[in-house]
């Protein structure tokens, strides 16, 4: 009889909020992005990887636990960090404790996929695993460096194409206000080209929010410095859904599915591209066209929050 309690995640995608959790790694091996600093913020300041041994017994403890599960997703922010090997014995034990699951998915850097190659992209898929959730957040270079990204788009466009060669689903993430004020069109731009090039098979879009400053809780997000010295100047909140429709408009002909699938957007769409393309651009300019009190009003409403 398997005893104890498993560790559990800290964050996983709004989409996986019905499937088993399974801990690999704690925080963010990079953990460098100066918008982000979300795994300090929660308590989670040091990255580190589990042994598989202590995987398989959080497995082990789950299967004691729960009768039957679909869908499994693997944390925290990037647990192929652990190795290939590691990983893949894992994902084959996962399927052989829980045969039942038809979905397992992960977060990934694509600078991570990128270093394993087409050929440890491949042992994944092999081994059982669906779907990568990425931070792709931009698909400019300049904007990605800014931020200390530690990826380029060269990067993200060839783990990409490795990724769905291999069968794997990409759900890739971008954040609005990610090039502030001054650099929001090629931001913008920069990232429908990837989306044009790779084709993924999700895009979730949520708004840059910074951690810590005047709420007394946890430490700040760097960005937080750049803001105060005047290196960066914040996207305001019209400005976000000007960025959203800006990335519809133009993504006319590539096949995906697009949502807003996070509560801190001010404009919440979702839909099949390019079906119902239209639509959503209509719902923004429905929203567009309120008076400027009213869409000031609902952006207090809305806030910022995770």
């Amino acid at each position: 009889m398997v005893s104890g309690e498993p560790e559990h995640l800290i964050i996983r995608p709004p989409s996986e909020h019905r499937s088993l959790l399974v801990r690999v790694t704690r925080g963010c091996s990079w953990n460098r992005c100066r918008f982000c600093g979300i795994y300090p913020h929660l308590g989670q300041p040091e990255y580190s990887a589990r042994t598989v041994e202590e995987i398989k017994r959080d497995i082990d403890i789950l299967r004691e636990r729960y009768s039957s599960f679909k869908r499994a997703f693997l944390g925290d922010a990037d647990p192929v960090e652990i190795g290939v090997d590691q990983f893949v014995e894992v994902l084959q034990y996962l399927r052989q404790v829980f045969p039942e699951l038809n979905r397992v998915t992960c977060y990934a850097r694509s600078s991570t996929l990128w270093k394993i190659r087409a050929e440890g992209i491949k042992r994944l898929a092999s081994a059982g695993l669906d779907r990568v959730h990425i931070g792709l957040e931009s698909g400019d270079l300049e904007v990605l460096k800014i931020h200390k990204k530690g990826q380029s788009p060269k990067v993200a466009i060839e783990s990409g194409h490795w990724l769905r060669e291999a069968g794997i689903e990409i759900s890739w993430y971008v954040l609005l206000g990610m090039g502030g004020c001054d650099l929001w069109q090629q931001h913008i731009d920069g990232t429908v080209d990837l989306i044009r090039q790779v084709m993924p098979d999700f895009v979730r879009l949520r708004r840059i929010w910074l951690y810590g400053s005047g709420t007394g809780i946890g430490p700040e997000c760097p960005l937080w410095e750049d803001i105060r010295e005047g290196r960066f100047k914040s996207q305001t909140p019209e400005g976000t859904v000007l960025e959203l429709r800006r990335l519809i408009e133009k993504l006319d002909d590539v096949p995906f599915f697009l949502t807003c699938d996070h509560a801190n957007n001010y404009v919440r769409v979702e839909g099949r591209m390019p079906e119902e393309r239209q639509r959503m651009l209509d719902e923004i300019d429905a929203f567009l066209s309120l008076d400027p009190e009213s869409r000031e009003a609902h952006y207090r409403a809305v806030g910022s929050q995770i």
